[in-house]
């Protein structure tokens, strides 16, 4: 029930950020002008007047004491103002209605940056992963040294766009020019990767990791899932060029802005499929693997089902079941993307770099298995705050742990239970027996 109470404020809170920077009738990637219209005097005006603003926010990208005074915490109206003065001293025309628009999805400024030359994204990191003319683009926000302590990448994402600054300013790079532009900038190499077969801890573990200063912990960034299937629009992405990609998204999300030593990953359930792409590009990262025993894990997600259990059309729409409000995804398509997930771990396991942990060894498992085969050592006052960590909700933080290994079991229906033994239970006991032999050796 207070898992409930708190998805439904987070629910809200989302769709009012999203309805505050979007229009419903703002189609992403449109012109503002229609061909078949003639312009007229009042729009040629408009015109030009963003043209003017996308100069001046140029400017402001490359001048660092220009964009410290628009970064400065304000409300929109004011932040508006502060643009249309600070243009107008520098000779720009611009009015508050045209900043205004361009808030809705931001100026998106290519970034030319000079291989070797001052870097201008200092406190900046990519948010989204863009297609623009058939190339992907990353598109920067300002954090400045705020760290990332939502359960999720996108929530941190989603604060940043409260201020106004990142609703204006989007500067994007080709995420095929990282790697040269990353290369004078001081970067982390991630210490570990953690997959998961989806509710079974991979968020707790994630949280306990991340309440130490000294880590940085990215969890499910779509920046990085948007790189994961890049092949899916660019069937002619070479295997090396892929892995490039990844390294250069992964370096870009690891740079340090408070003086980090330990970077981590947590990964979308179903990056297990792209495992050979993960070893390609970091071949000597460790990781892990999360699970649980599977009926738990289908009957949360038939209660409550992450959008990976939501079936999808042909074309990537999602099949909302008829369109009947309500209406439950079965048990079985569940369990058979748990499986999907599930089943390429033990073929990529052999080469070393894995560990596998049960749900339920946690919390325990971090410091006592997980953080010494990412060979991190764990301090004391570590011990304490991820303790500490533990007695949370790890995506309800505001909430204390409930354990639910009963409830679930008990809530288990013939039909959830078959599915998990049909699809599951064989992977599982796999992974079980993978996991007990590497407890038995030295």
């Amino acid at each position: 029930m207070l898992w409930a109470a708190w998805k439904a404020r987070q629910t809200v809170r989302d769709d009012s950020i999203v309805r505050a920077l979007y229009r419903p009738d703002q189609v992403a990637g449109t012109p503002l002008y229609s061909a078949d219209v003639v312009p007229t005097t009042a729009s040629l005006t408009t015109s030009r007047r963003h043209d003017q603003l996308k100069a001046f926010c140029a400017l402001a990208l490359a001048e660092a004491s220009l964009q410290a005074k628009l970064r400065a915490p304000h409300g929109r109206d004011t932040f508006i103002s502060l643009v249309v003065r600070l243009a107008l001293d520098r000779g720009f025309d611009v009015d508050a209605k045209t900043v205004g628009a361009a808030m809705i999805r931001g100026i998106e400024h290519p970034m030319q940056v000079r291989v070797g030359g001052p870097w201008p994204l200092s406190g900046w990191l990519p948010v989204r992963a863009v297609w623009r003319n058939g190339q992907l683009h990353v598109r920067w926000s300002y954090l400045g040294q705020v760290r990332l302590r939502e359960p999720f990448f996108e929530g941190s994402v989603q604060y940043c766009f409260l201020n106004p600054f990142n609703q204006l300013f989007a500067p994007l790079t080709p995420i095929a020019n990282l790697t040269q532009l990353l290369s004078a900038r001081p970067v982390l190499p991630p210490r570990g990767f953690i997959f998961h077969m989806s509710r079974c801890g991979s968020t707790l573990v994630a949280q306990m990791l991340a309440t130490s200063k000294g880590n940085i912990v990215v969890s499910e960034a779509s920046p990085v899932d948007a790189v994961v299937h890049a092949k899916d629009l660019q069937p002619d992405l070479s295997d090396d060029e892929h892995a490039q990609w990844l390294t250069a998204i992964i370096a870009a999300l690891g740079q340090p802005r408070r003086g980090e030593q330990n970077f981590f990953l947590k990964m979308d359930n179903l990056h297990t499929l792209s495992l050979p792409l993960f070893r390609r590009a970091f071949p000597s990262v460790p990781w892990i693997f999360l699970y649980r025993d599977p009926v738990e894990v289908v009957v949360s997600q038939f209660h409550s089902p992450g959008p990976q259990m939501i079936p999808r059309q042909p074309d990537g729409s999602e099949n909302r079941l008829g369109g009947a409000f309500g209406a439950k995804i079965p048990a079985d398509s569940i369990a058979q993307v748990l499986a999907t997930a599930s089943a390429p771990v033990a073929r990529y396991y052999r080469d070393g770099s894995g560990l596998l942990v049960n749900y339920s060894e946690l919390p325990d498992a971090v410091w006592d298995r997980i953080l010494p085969h990412f060979g991190v050592v764990c301090s004391r006052s570590d011990r304490v705050a991820m303790t500490a960590a533990a007695r949370r909700d790890a995506k309800a933080p505001t909430f204390a742990f409930a354990p639910d290994v009963a409830a679930k079991q008990h809530g288990a229906t013939a039909a959830t239970r078959a599915a998990a033994d049909k699809y599951l239970r064989q992977i599982y006991r796999r992974l079980e027996a993978l996991r007990r032999l590497s407890l038995r050796s030295p």
